[in-house]
């Protein structure tokens, strides 16, 4: 694996002549021009038909993860204009218990989504229950923070430790996806489990996904993420897509001590009529990834609304294998998730 020099990111997304602007950048993009881009050229009636109408493809969601050593919380807003949807869970290692709760709020009523990455908020709510992500970077930390009464409620923030990894992706033929990755950041926060109080622990380490994009009908996808540290005590982040991020780009990511190693292609090899068996995660072109996935739990979600579904499988569990990181070759630990997700939208 050859270390790569990132670009810093390109202060807008589409460019004069309404493209986007494809690559692998360091850092945000400050200015998402979403409305410059044409939706009618993604051919897809009777969507396209109009230019208004052709905006609606767009596609937004929001994940954040935070792993300590006894803990894995999730939580997630989605935002598909004709729908709504936000989960969370919280999964005690220990006991291999979780708890889960979501929102579904039809034409996105009650659902907002930041501009950018760094910017603004991402929200749903649904009467007393809300799930919330402030994006707006302060010297660094973000929040977030769930509420679904004493069953799960949580609130964390987290502080982005080096080079968060911007990725503009082609998509089919005329189309793009813009995601930012930043794994293993180190997190704080408090959380009620099921009528109980907790605190994450000091070695918490955060993730964030933040998306926006034009996927096709269908999609398929398999996505990977997870945090620890090494020998050295040195902070680890991964993350990893096939599917979705790789037309002559890719999200793929490692984070040591918050500096970005890229890779190539990634490939997930796994029983897809059985999720809870082993894992393993190789990349296609050399040996610098090879790493296996053993899951304990998993939350399953599967949606039917109409014009839009969803089938979500997401594991999480123990990796463990070696990486190399330029020069430098490493067996890892790490606890995280994975993942494989079936939608027509």
């Amino acid at each position: 694996m050859t270390q790569i020099k990132l670009a810093p990111a390109p202060e807008m997304l589409i460019g004069p002549e309404g493209k986007p602007r494809y690559g692998n950048f360091a850092g945000s993009i400050r200015t998402l021009n979403l409305d410059d881009f044409d939706y009618r050229s993604l051919r897809r009636p009777p969507w396209t038909w109009t230019r208004d109408l052709a905006r609606q493809l767009l596609k937004r969601w929001q994940f954040v993860g935070v792993v300590d050593e006894h803990f894995v919380f999730g939580a997630a807003v989605v935002h598909v204009n004709y729908l709504g949807t936000g989960f969370t869970y919280l999964y005690d290692r220990r006991t291999k218990t979780i708890v889960h709760e979501e929102i579904k709020t039809p034409l996105a009523v009650r659902t907002c989504f930041s501009p950018t990455a760094v910017d603004g908020v991402s929200e749903i709510r649904q009467g007393a229950k809300s799930i919330f992500m402030d994006n707006t970077v302060r010297d660094g930390r973000r929040e977030a923070a769930v509420d679904f009464g004493d069953k799960l409620s949580a609130k964390v923030a987290y502080r982005e430790n080096g080079t968060g990894v911007t990725s503009v992706i082609r998509q089919s033929l005329y189309g793009f996806n813009h995601t930012y990755k930043a794994a293993g950041l180190p997190a704080l926060g408090s959380f009620k489990f099921n009528g109980q109080e907790y605190q994450f622990s000091d070695r918490a380490l955060a993730l964030i996904d933040w998306t926006v994009g034009t996927p096709p009908r269908e999609t398929i996808w398999n996505w990977a993420a997870a945090m620890g540290r090494d020998k050295k005590g040195r902070i680890l982040g991964l993350n990893f897509g096939s599917g979705l991020n790789e037309y002559g780009f890719t999200e793929n990511t490692v984070w040591l001590d918050g500096k970005p190693f890229m890779f190539a292609g990634i490939s997930f090899e796994y029983d897809s009529f059985d999720i809870m068996t082993p894992w393993r995660l190789l990349s296609t072109f050399d040996d610098a990834v090879d790493l296996n996935f053993r899951p304990e739990h998993e939350r399953f979600e599967q949606i039917y609304a109409g014009i839009a579904s969803s089938r979500l499988h997401q594991p999480f569990g123990l990796f463990n294998g070696r990486l190399a990181l330029g020069s430098e070759k490493l067996n890892v630990e790490m606890y995280g998730f994975c993942e494989e997700h079936y939608a027509k939208w």
